[in-house]
């Protein structure tokens, strides 16, 4: 059976392929249309996937023809004529011959987290901006959530009264035996709960609301206030809900940072944008922290899955992970909207008894090869490097070069877990500076996050969470903040990637030649790509990206090429 699961969001829209039962092929659109979060309302502003669904279907070797059913969520529920009628104009696809069906949006978070995490039963707590509308989730969706919400057995917390039908989801709690979902209860309003805050404190310092990831990494620089600022626990019911703080207060705060944006912009080492990071990330923990020991003493699992775009919050993840009271917390590599998309195909083939769970690998980009003529007409050098390939990249690595590491498929989420990767050396204090500035392009307080070597988390930090998809933060021990400076932040933590050798063996053999070499078993990395771009999905782009980043080497699927005129590496220790 072909599945193909289509994720119709404001931003981040996205496609993924199941074929009997297992997933082959998943695509964020950004990455083939190279507009940064592409979605109905963000990039392109269209509806239209058909880039990202040819792609699914070209990697397997299909065609529309061959899809047996189409799973689909739209963040507004549009319903399936609207949306139908809109694919025909926008891109001449015509999916009226294929049985459709559409999932409410949340519930599509959810089947993303439970289907690919190891669990045979889990609660699951979705938190994101906003999610669809109560009405169009009773009228226009199908699936369990719907029927359960429509025949009114789900406890809903609805914030917005006088509007009640057009209010939004903020966060939904599930429970799933692995065959049966149960819907526990919704918090409802409009863009008024956890993520929806935190995105619009997000906008207030960086002007975008998907700058959360910048919020998150400037909070440890600051000091939070004790009293609420953004959000507070409303009503006696457990859990409480928690709702955006708003009125006078809130307008105080948006004028504090026009006049901090008019006197100091870009200065965010001033007391304003530290003290509202720092509140802003205290409170949404707590929050989560509230609904996930609810979700723990309700359905009495052992398991808890994140999903929604708070999930991105590696921090807030590794707060529930340790003090909710769950066993083990799975956090999927993409559990913002990119995940919709994938979470419906799962779904689809879940619904009729195919699905294969067990495998957790999220290379599932289509391979490339490349033109070394294309390469050398750019300015690259290939390098003759005898049969050690692993241990040459370690070497240059250890003397200060950085690395464009381009291997098979892409990875699917917004982080590089290993094929799509700028390779760094962590020992190099300067080289934090180096990449923010030059290569990355971006904001210097910004934090580098490691890849190590599975058998050797604990000798580098406090804790071994399955943090394979970079979900959770480890404080680094004391003893070895000075050995690895380029990948601890001011706070002693680090978002880390934990390897396993038969994720990626080529990455592996690098670091493990690299621990030979330098006694260190990790190595600094992060995407492919400079700030406001998508991760790179093409040798060429992988090419054009290295140059413009100023590194040193492009690794590309076994062969290296050379910056040209680089008679010696960069060393960065000397440059710092």
């Amino acid at each position: 059976m072909v599945v193909l699961g289509l994720g119709y969001t404001h931003h981040d829209a996205s496609a993924a392929l199941v074929i009997d039962g297992e997933l082959k092929t998943a695509i964020a659109r950004e990455r083939l249309t190279r507009l940064k979060r592409d979605g109905i309302i963000f990039g392109s502003q269209r509806l239209d996937l058909g880039l990202a669904i040819h792609y699914c279907l070209d990697a397997n070797q299909l065609t529309l023809a061959d899809v047996d059913l189409v799973v689909w969520s739209h963040i507004d529920h549009l319903s399936k004529v609207q949306v139908v009628a809109i694919l025909m104009l926008e891109a001449g696809l015509d999916l009226c011959k294929i049985p459709w069906l559409v999932l409410p949006h949340h519930f599509a978070h959810a089947c993303a987290a439970f289907y690919l995490s190891p669990f045979e039963e889990a609660a699951v707590l979705v938190a994101d901006g906003t999610g669809g509308p109560l009405d169009g989730l009773k009228s226009r969706c199908e699936g369990p959530e719907s029927e359960a919400v429509g025949k009114g057995k789900v406890v809903i917390r609805n914030f917005l009264h006088d509007q009640s039908e057009s209010a939004r989801e903020l966060e939904s709690f599930y429970y799933c035996d692995g065959r049966e979902w149960t819907i526990l209860r919704k918090t409802l309003g409009w863009h008024g709960g956890i993520g929806a805050r935190y995105g619009s404190v997000s906008r207030l310092l960086f002007e975008s609301p998907h700058d959360a990831g910048k919020t998150m990494g400037l909070a440890p620089y600051g000091q939070y206030d004790e009293r609420p600022l953004f959000l507070d626990a409303s009503g006696s019911d457990a859990p409480p809900a928690f709702q955006a703080l708003r009125g006078q207060e809130w307008a105080n705060i948006k004028g504090q940072v026009e006049t901090w944006r008019s006197t100091r912009p870009g200065d965010y080492e001033a007391p304003l944008p530290l003290r509202m990071a720092a509140t802003v990330q205290h409170e949404a923990e707590e929050a989560m922290l509230t609904c996930a020991r609810w979700l723990n003493r309700t359905t009495k699992s052992a398991f808890l899955c994140l999903s929604g775009g708070v999930a991105l919050n590696c921090v807030a993840n590794s707060r529930v992970a340790e003090e909710s009271g769950f066993e083990r917390v799975f956090v999927p590599a993409a559990p913002g909207d990119d995940g919709i998309g994938l979470g419906c195909a799962l779904y689809g083939a879940a619904l009729h008894g195919e699905l294969r769970r067990g495998s957790r690998s999220m290379f599932v980009g289509r391979s490339y090869s490349h033109n070394p003529d294309e390469l050398r007409a750019l300015g690259l050098e290939e390098q003759s490097v005898g049969g050690d390939l692993a241990g040459w990249v370690a070497e240059r690595i250890s003397e200060g070069a950085v690395v464009a590491w381009f291997q098979g498929g892409a990875e699917f989420g917004p982080r590089a877990l290993g094929h799509r990767s700028f390779l760094a050396d962590p020992r190099n204090p300067a080289m934090r500076d180096y990449l923010n500035k030059v290569v990355k392009n971006r904001e210097l307080f910004r934090p580098f996050a490691p890849v190590v070597l599975e058998e050797f988390v604990l000798d580098y930090f406090d804790h071994h969470h399955p943090s394979f998809y970079m979900s959770f933060v480890a404080r680094v021990l004391a003893e070895k903040r000075s050995v690895v400076p380029a990948i601890t932040h001011v706070d002693g933590t680090a978002r880390y990637q934990v390897l396993r050798k038969s994720d990626n063996p080529e990455l592996y053999e690098v670091i493990a030649a690299f621990a030979k070499r330098t006694g260190v078993p990790l190595l600094l990395n992060t995407s492919l790509n400079r700030a406001g771009e998508p991760i790179v999905e093409t040798p060429m782009e992988a090419a054009r990206c290295m140059l413009a980043a100023s590194a040193d080497f492009l690794v590309l699927d076994g062969k290296i090429y050379a910056a040209p005129a680089k008679a010696t590496l960069r060393n960065v220790k000397a440059k710092g």
